[in-house]
């Protein structure tokens, strides 16, 4: 069984039915605690060694006194040895998941195990901050009042003494439980609703209450919305496609103008406020709140007649995922086909203005040949089109990023500007073409950066860079000043650069699907861009 590293740190794998069942734990039963119950997170560390340490599988915890994703991994395989699984791996996967729900409620439990499930709890309540609680086998104040301060962390609309299947995964998984530095109130109040709402309910998990935007509560909003659809839900997986997409469409319900209440409202203003806009968040929309919502639909560059601050599938779409409403009429186009009078011809007559093309080639062997030539300028310039150079020779390895590569491709991109004739202060943007975390673009991406930044200068300032990426390493390198404006690759809605990321505010072109266009029988391949406007390219007549 393969378990992602993704679902191993946050636990988003799917989930099996619920079958929540709340006990009174029989405390007269409970273990007698041990004279010197071990405490804080080195006790817990400890524990976890000494009482699973022998079991199949076990990775031992480093016994550091850090609460860390290592100490809960310690934890998940615990939970699985009493569960009966084996072999342990330290990963909450699909197979923990349906012998927990199985199981029910934890910490009511009697038997030979009943203290170490509670001690199991009270580790993890323990390694969440609970520092009051005590790793003794006795369902004592202490841990109840710290499984009551959880639930009310968390949204839960769970009560008892016992957690229900769902909660101990939150306990076991969930990246934060309480604001983080940077975390906004506003988007607590929405994480804990979407928990309080549809954490438990059937194929459902908790989300992070950090304040902040992450892969966890981008996948319970999304499963909300798919609830709000009437999808099943043991089908609604989180994750927003084409299925997703249809159902909103078909959905009347979800059309929201002022006026209206409701969960949909709800989820909207959730929504809106996930992307940074300001909104309160309660469930009626007023006439500000469209006003909020006129000034997103704008930004989005959506049509006329989705900028009136009613929400309808294709604002949907742009709150929902990077590529918004894929299928929408789009006046932008890139692509790595070479054009001749009548290709360039055939873009003008599908309704495109404005296309991408690449300054040079590729530096792998055997690479396609997709530099733009002077020939291809006047068939361009000859059907009205206008024009934005990319330069990308090396774009999709993350070794070929550094500060000395930046210069040398800066140079490279104005010889080949120069050469073709593009006029001074256009702006070229600099592909990359794929995915990485914020430390990849701290130590590779924002020095090649700062190596073009030089190298334009080296060469008079002729030209302006611009940034082709994900929304994440297109708004980290324009807000460092390196880049002018911005190229999103759109299209890839399954990268972390996109998931939770807003639109950068210089957005030229947004890279939202893939199409084909036919020229004197033939077909070729474009990516179908959204134009904001900031960026017009270079006009028929402004060639040099």
């Amino acid at each position: 069984m393969e378990i992602s590293r993704r679902t191993a740190l946050i636990g988003l794998a799917a989930a099996a039915p619920l079958v929540m069942t709340m006990m009174e734990p029989e405390t007269a039963r409970a273990a007698t605690a041990e004279p010197d119950a071990p405490t804080g997170v080195l006790g817990v560390q400890r524990w976890l060694n000494a009482t699973f340490g022998g079991k199949d599988g076990w990775v031992a915890v480093a016994e550091d006194g850090v609460a860390g994703q290592a100490t809960l991994a310690g934890l998940v395989q615990g939970l699985q040895d009493l569960l009966g699984i084996s072999p342990l791996v330290p990963a909450f996967g699909p197979t923990t998941i349906t012998r927990l729900e199985q199981h029910g409620g934890v910490g009511g439990e009697t038997g030979p195990d009943a203290q170490k499930w509670r001690q199991l709890v009270q580790g993890a309540l323990i390694c969440r901050g609970f520092s009051s609680v005590a790793l003794s086998g006795v369902w004592d104040d202490a841990t109840k009042q710290a499984v009551d301060s959880l639930r009310q962390a968390l949204g839960s609309a769970t009560s008892g003494l016992t957690l229900s299947p769902n909660l101990t995964r939150a306990l076991l998984t969930v990246t934060a439980i309480s604001p983080v530095e940077g975390g906004r109130d506003e988007i607590v109040a929405v994480q804990r609703w979407l928990n309080g709402q549809y954490a438990e309910l059937t194929g459902a998990t908790y989300c992070s209450t950090s304040g902040l935007y992450d892969s966890s509560t981008r996948t319970s909003i999304v499963r909300a919305v798919q609830l709000g659809t009437g999808q099943d839900p043991a089908g609604a997986d989180g994750v927003y496609g084409p299925a997703t997409a249809s159902a909103l469409k078909a959905t009347a319900s979800s059309v929201v103008a002022v006026g209206a209440q409701g969960s949909w409202v709800r989820l909207l203003k959730g929504l809106l406020l996930l992307g940074g806009s300001r909104v309160p968040f309660d469930d009626t929309f007023s006439a500000s709140d469209a006003d909020v919502l006129v000034s997103f639909q704008q930004f989005q560059a959506l049509s006329p007649e989705d900028q009136t601050g009613v929400c309808r599938f294709p604002t949907w779409a742009a709150l929902l995922v990077s590529y918004g409403d894929a299928d929408r009429a789009v006046t932008g186009a890139d692509l790595a086909h070479r054009l001749d009078a009548g290709g360039a011809q055939a873009l003008a007559a599908a309704g495109y203005t404005t296309i991408g093309r690449y300054l040079t080639n590729s530096s792998a062997t055997g690479a396609l040949d997709k530099k733009l030539t002077s020939d291809e300028v006047s068939a361009i310039s000859g059907a009205q089109l206008h024009l934005w150079p990319i330069f990308e020779e090396g774009g999709d390895e993350l070794s070929w990023f550094s500060r000395a590569q930046g210069a040398l491709d800066a140079r490279s991109a104005v010889e080949a500007a120069r050469a073709l004739g593009a006029p001074k202060q256009t702006t070229i943007y600099f592909a990359f073409d794929l995915d990485v975390t914020p430390d990849d673009i701290t130590t590779s991406i924002t020095p090649y950066f700062e190596g073009i930044a030089q190298g334009l200068s080296d060469t008079g300032d002729t030209y302006k860079a611009g940034v082709y990426g994900s929304r994440l390493v297109c708004s980290r390198i324009s807000g460092a000043s390196l880049a002018h404006f911005s190229f999103v690759a759109g299209m890839s809605s399954g990268w972390g650069g996109n998931e939770t990321e807003p639109l950068p505010g210089n957005w030229a072109f947004n890279q939202i699907q893939a199409r084909q266009i036919t020229s004197a029988g033939q077909a070729f391949d474009i990516d179908a861009n959204v134009l904001s406007g900031r960026d017009g390219g270079i006009g028929p007549e402004e060639w040099d």
